[in-house]
């Protein structure tokens, strides 16, 4: 596949759609090696330096890997690059907090309903040392950063069984967002003692087998922080 000469506008994209495009057309695999920066200047017309530029972003991305004294190389693919970046790379503001919430129910709910019969005594046991914990830190006064950390090791235990380790990263993606939130002085709990109660219901919908259940009550626990949003965005429906 020949590379073709990029007009400067938009040039970065230009130069990755490019770079992705000679990846896909060659068949090019984890392992392959890259063009040298000096191949793809001369082929796409464009300075080292801009195509430098791309090619780090790639390896941001997770798309490529440096070898040092050797060259670029495909990546095995992997979402690690892309989700530590993620939390990070998103504008720490309502709208997005408001679209995590909303991906964020929308998967709880449904790993939890599907996944209730797996859960054993023991998961149920260490679910209720979590939430007395919390219900400790409520009665302390913690600090919101704190409490979040312990929150978010709540919600990925109750997904040890489903087996999706993707679920377990973006939950605690979604936290570092709330996290950030708070620590900007935007985002406050302000129900705590309901906080508390609505954790336990989790449990004891678990303990039931009750799916429907189980859905009703996450959904109700992400009621403060959505209609938090709605006090500040005005217009978002909470789901239903």
């Amino acid at each position: 596949m020949e590379l073709k000469r990029l007009k400067t506008q938009d040039l970065q994209d230009q130069i990755e759609d490019q770079i992705k495009l000679y990846i896909t057309k060659r068949g090019l695999k984890s392992g392959d090696p890259l063009p040298t920066e000096k191949e793809l200047a001369d082929r796409l017309g464009i300075s080292r330096t801009a195509i430098r530029e791309t090619l780090k972003a790639m390896e941001s991305l997770g798309i490529i890997e440096v070898r040092p004294g050797i060259g670029r190389f495909i990546r095995e693919f992997n979402f690690d690059a892309i989700l530590n970046n993620l939390p990070y790379s998103l504008e720490t503001d309502v709208r997005n907090f408001k679209d995590i919430l909303e991906i964020r129910i929308g998967l709880e709910t449904f790993f939890l309903s599907r996944d209730i019969a797996l859960f054993t005594t023991e998961d149920i046991a260490g679910l209720e040392g979590l939430l007395n914990r919390l219900k400790f830190m409520v009665d302390e006064d913690s600090a919101e950063p704190d409490l979040i950390t312990l929150h978010t090791d709540f919600h990925c235990a109750l997904y040890k069984k489903s087996d999706n380790q993707l679920l377990i990263k973006l939950i605690k993606i979604f936290a570092t967002v709330q996290r950030n939130l708070t620590l900007l002085e935007q985002y406050r709990s302000t129900n705590r003692p309901l906080f508390v109660r609505q954790h336990r219901d989790i449990i004891q919908a678990i303990k039931s087998g009750d799916s429907a259940l189980a859905k009703k009550v996450m959904i109700a626990h992400f009621q403060e922080p959505m209609s938090w949003v709605e006090r500040h965005r005005g217009f978002i429906k909470s789901p239903n």
